[in-house]
């Protein structure tokens, strides 16, 4: 992940209002994780699928004090290159 993309990242959490203090300790300094995250959505709960299909990519806010983590979708932030058939 470039600075920029750490950078733009930032800002969209602060439009959308991502500037509480940590949930769990009420530490104010956070830092970003290096990459993404992917979570692969399951269609069934009773079947656990490993690869493929439909997932919900992420990055992954931590606080520097207690190592809390928090996940923000990146669909959500509007930060999703457009698909092939349009959708984000």
């Amino acid at each position: 992940m470039t600075q920029e993309e750490k950078n733009n990242i930032i800002t969209r959490l602060q439009e959308r209002g991502a500037q509480m203090p940590c949930p769990r300790c009420g530490h104010q300094h956070f830092s970003l994780t290096d990459g993404y995250f992917s979570h692969q959505v399951q269609q069934s709960f009773g079947e656990l699928t490993i690869g493929g299909g439909p997932t919900i990519p992420t990055v992954v806010v931590i606080c520097t004090q207690c190592g809390f983590l928090s996940q923000h979708a990146l669909g959500s932030l509007g930060l999703l290159p457009p698909s092939p058939n349009g959708n984000p």
